[in-house]
């Protein structure tokens, strides 16, 4: 019997930041929301089922704009199960969150951006990551 595979080529290209940051999610997500001008709201929870590593809840706050997207997740999750590496991206558990932004990113002046967000008085260090060289890569694919 011949066998197909389907190859799925996703698509990497948005702005990550990877964030430290020694408060809640819903305070940092306000302190965002005044330093970018977006409005992030808490929105449901993101469930990740592993195949042989459990489940996990992360946490997610969502605004969308007309041509954009920005989502503000907690790389701990805040509910685990059977899971040995409760992070959204376990080599990187060092930040506590990451800040993607999807969509029309060519607008965004990245330099811009990333000052706007390290001179934000909670955030004590924010780094662009690039998302090809993850081997969690997928877990930023979202619906």
């Amino acid at each position: 019997m011949k066998i197909t595979k389907l190859i799925v080529d996703y698509d990497y290209s948005f702005i990550l930041a990877a964030i430290i940051c020694p408060v809640k999610e819903f305070r940092l997500a306000w302190y965002l929301n005044h330093c970018l001008g977006i409005d992030l709201s808490k929105s449901t929870d993101l469930e990740y089922n592993f195949v042989k590593q459990g489940k996990i809840l992360i946490s997610n706050f969502l605004f969308e704009s007309e041509y954009t997207t920005f989502r503000l997740l907690k790389n701990k999750a805040c509910e685990s199960i059977n899971t040995q590496k409760p992070f959204l991206v376990p080599e990187l558990k060092e930040y506590d969150f990451f800040l993607q932004v999807v969509g029309e990113i060519d607008t965004i002046d990245t330099n811009d951006f990333f000052s706007k967000l390290k001179s934000t008085e909670v955030i004590q260090y924010v780094e662009s990551i690039n998302v090809e060289n993850l081997k969690s890569k997928d877990n930023f694919i979202i619906d």
